[in-house]
């Protein structure tokens, strides 16, 4: 998108650079103040790809390649935990490169314009609450917006003028399938907004031509003959794909049975509702229909041949078919994000998306209508735009950083240390590594298989001891503490004039002091002992230095299913469902170890 000798002639390639940088600084420090796995799913993400090292395959069914971009830091730096945040900080930052040249195809041909929307987009797409909770909680989801993008960028690069096929129509379905193979939802959408691109292109050619565009449907059929095979090779590969199949349809049913009268659905469209937003919207709508009715109303000119006519027929505007791209994007994130369904929150959160990339617009016809104004005060317009584009961009980092301080590992220092005690056979009795360890929170079984590598269960115990009755059953007490991405819409207040205005708590200063001894919620706990004042390490496997493949989780019934959306039906995810299994479990079992908050029982 753009090269080194660029950078000394465009200042703005050194600003962009200057925010790609911030963003990784700021996230890089973000995710290592605390040395383990963020988030609720924890070490979730550090088992698959410690599979993947192992075997060559990840331990989950879902979408892998967001498991295989996460390895080969991790094989680097030798620590997965670093690994994946090293990761996820660049992946993240990079972001910027291609929200900064999608905001640059709207640029008008003005005599004094800016970079000051594009840098704003870039900024506003790195730097928001939203991005930081999918950064701590929902990496994969990330991932997807990150291909995207890239996909919004390189399809209409490609749909603007269909010859350059073999250059950006191969980019194109190459980021489609990285889509599909990263995440069910972001893939969802990107599959809806390519699909909606590539329908509009095809209309539109045979409405200004009266003729099929024979070239373009020629090229539609060698591209699906393209992805057919793709995803023949990737459900071959990787049958279990054909699972997540299944994630799609139960989420359209799954719309009929929640309840409506959540304060999420009521609330969940106000970051939507916002001035810098709406206006963006309006650029969007009229830059559509503007072009629209310029290339309809353009006849072809008569000096030019056949041929140059037909190629002429071909080309659409960049910035005509952006503008339908996003709103394309935006009216499906708000329909997702109204339509009740347990993952609902998810698709709030892809709202950062829409916002990050329209509000830049609406700050671009605030800058057109500057310079109508003021033609001659070149010097005003630009520094009213810059002073608009800095406190849009403050409030955006002011709303994050008061989510930083819920950004950690959802459970703390000394719980780990605990973990690694029972891992190194410190109990009143000892445990049988061909057990099984019950937990009654299916996040809390991903941190221990990740530390103990034992086989995990969630549900009845009754049901469990029938059903392995040669085995040993443990029941492991771990209390995990929630993250900034559970928080709901509802939760947030609204603010009509800013841009990701939900000010919840504002900006917490306390993240720039020194680092507690666990994590956000726990930090004020008192050591048992020196211990769990030590920087967390790595527990070696047992298969580690065996030359024998290790035995990964494969989701049988012997071992925990980490498919996460099949656990959370498990029915024992819930605190309720905690407390009664814990209360039976001191009943009837035996109590082997108990420290660091931390107990363990045997049935």
């Amino acid at each position: 998108m753009f090269n080194i000798n660029q950078i000394k002639e465009k200042p703005e390639i050194v600003l962009l650079i200057g925010i790609i940088l911030f963003s990784f600084i700021l996230d890089m420090y973000l995710l290592t103040r605390y040395n383990l796995s963020y988030g609720m799913d924890g070490p979730y993400y550090d088992l698959q790809v410690l599979s993947i090292l192992q075997t060559g395959l990840p331990s989950s069914n879902d979408p892998p390649l967001a498991y295989y971009m996460l390895t080969p830091l991790v094989a680097i730096t030798g620590n997965s935990f670093l690994g994946i945040k090293i990761t996820m900080a660049l992946i993240g930052s990079l972001m910027a490169i291609p929200a900064y040249f999608l905001t640059e195809i709207f640029s008008k041909k003005l005599k004094h314009a800016s970079k000051v929307p594009a840098l704003l987009g870039a900024f506003l797409i790195t730097v928001n609450v939203s991005y930081f909770q999918m950064l701590g909680d929902f990496m994969q989801n990330l991932v997807g917006v990150f291909f995207l993008l890239l996909l919004i960028y390189y399809t209409v690069k490609w749909l603007e003028n269909s010859q350059k096929w073999r250059k950006y129509g191969v980019i194109s379905i190459i980021l489609l399938l990285c889509s599909i193979a990263t995440h069910i939802y972001t893939g969802m959408v990107a599959v809806v907004v390519f699909v909606v691109l590539l329908g509009f292109s095809l209309l539109f050619k045979f409405y200004k031509n009266r003729r099929l565009p024979l070239f373009d449907l020629k090229i539609c059929g060698i591209l699906l003959i393209t992805i057919t095979s793709g995803l023949v090779i990737l459900f071959t590969v990787y049958p279990v794909m054909f699972s997540k199949l299944t994630t799609v349809v139960s989420f359209f049913n799954g719309t009929n049975t929640v309840n409506n009268s959540s304060p999420m659905n009521s609330l969940s469209i106000a970051v939507f509702l916002t001035v810098p937003f709406i206006l963006g919207v309006i650029a969007t709508v009229k830059t559509f229909y503007s072009g629209l009715k310029q290339e309809l109303s353009s006849g072809l000119k008569e000096k030019l041949t056949p041929e140059s006519q037909y190629l002429e027929s071909l080309l659409i505007n960049k910035k005509t078919l952006l503008s339908w791209a996003y709103l394309a994007l935006t009216a499906l994130i708000i329909i997702l994000s109204l339509v009740p369904s347990e993952y609902q929150n998810r698709f709030i959160m892809l709202a950062f998306v829409p916002v990050a990339l329209l509000v830049p617009l609406g700050l671009k016809l605030v800058e057109e209508w500057f310079c109508h104004r003021y033609k001659n005060k070149n010097g005003l317009k630009t520094g009213l735009i810059s002073i608009i584009a800095v406190l849009f961009a403050l409030s955006s980092f002011y709303t994050a950083a008061g989510t930083f301080s819920e950004m950690g590992p959802s459970i703390s220092s000394e719980q780990y240390n605990a973990l690694l005690e029972i891992k190194a056979g410190n109990t009143s009795e000892k445990i049988n590594d061909s057990g099984i360890m019950v937990v009654s929170e299916y996040h809390a079984g991903y941190w221990v298989d990740y530390v103990l590598d034992m086989p995990v269960e969630s549900g009845d115990v009754s049901e469990l001891q029938q059903q392995y009755p040669d085995k040993d059953l443990y029941q492991i007490s771990l209390n995990l503490n929630e993250s900034s991405a559970s928080r709901d819409v509802s939760e947030y207040s609204w603010n009509p004039f800013l841009p990701y205005s939900f000010l919840w708590g504002g900006i917490d200063l306390d993240i720039f002091s020194a680092q507690s001894n666990g994590p956000p919620g726990q930090g004020d706990e008192k050591s048992h002992n020196n211990d769990s004042q030590k920087t967390p390490d790595q527990p070696q496997r047992s298969s580690t230095n065996s030359s024998e493949p290790p035995e990964m989780p494969n989701g049988t019934s012997n071992s925990l299913n980490f498919s996460r959306d099949n656990l959370m039906n498990s029915g024992f995810n819930g605190s309720g469902a905690s407390t009664m299994m814990n209360q039976k479990i001191m009943d009837t079992g035996t109590l082997i170890f108990s420290w660091g908050g931390i107990k363990i029982y045997k049935l």
